[in-house]
């Protein structure tokens, strides 16, 4: 995660955007430095920016994603 995702929300969304994303990372076994995580990171500020101010809301909408498209394959 860069800082410079967090620039355009105030403290009350990166708390939100932060809380709900370890949570996502958590539920996932994906540590949130790494890939996923920061498409977990992005979707959900983005989802903020877009209007998404609920923890349920960013939450199901996270839920949605194919942890699966982001797993490489096994050699």
């Amino acid at each position: 995660m860069s800082l410079l995702d967090l620039l355009p929300l105030n403290e009350n969304e990166i708390e939100l955007v932060t809380t709900v994303v370890r949570q996502w990372c958590e539920d996932h076994r994906v540590l949130i430095e790494s890939g996923r995580g920061r498409v977990a990171m992005t979707t959900a500020v983005g989802l903020v920016i877009s209007g998404e101010h609920s923890p349920e809301g960013l939450a199901e909408a996270l839920g949605c994603m194919r942890i699966e498209q982001y797993k490489r394959p096994i050699d």
